[in-house]
């Protein structure tokens, strides 16, 4: 078993928002863009498929948990902060193993460095909000 590593995990975090982030603007399979897919840098690539398995296998309840417990319309958002978002609620909902803080820390922080100015704080809206509620 491999050695925990929150680089290589937060590194995972970043290419999964890649790979949703095409998927949701070509509608490309998941195994194309994946094959497609190349980073150099070590990331934990269990972590990295397991996320990706598990988004492609319930996509549409993330969706509709997100839209059913927000004010929000996915659609009307931008893709990067859409994908941020379907990230975090996957990870919320199906890796309980880990703590919540850590999901939206994440969260927040790749909202700042892949999105708007701002987008970080509307991405902590919402998952606050969307915590208490699911």
């Amino acid at each position: 078993m491999n050695e925990f590593n929150p680089k290589e995990r937060t590194l995972a975090r970043e290419n999964i928002l890649k790979i949703l982030y095409q998927h949701d603007l070509n509608e490309y399979s998941f195994s194309a863009i994946k094959n497609d897919f190349i980073e150099k840098r070590q990331y934990d690539k269990d972590y990295f498929d397991n996320l990706i398995e598990l988004y492609e296998s319930n996509s549409n309840k993330i969706d509709t948990l997100i839209e059913k417990n927000s004010d929000i319309i996915l659609q009307s958002l931008s893709p990067i902060d859409r994908s941020i978002l379907r990230l975090a609620i996957c990870e919320l909902v199906f890796r309980k193993d880990v703590p919540k803080n850590v999901i939206i820390n994440e969260s927040i922080n790749i909202a700042k460095k892949y999105s708007s100015k701002d987008a970080y704080k509307f991405i902590n809206t919402m998952l606050d909000k969307l915590i208490t509620k699911l």
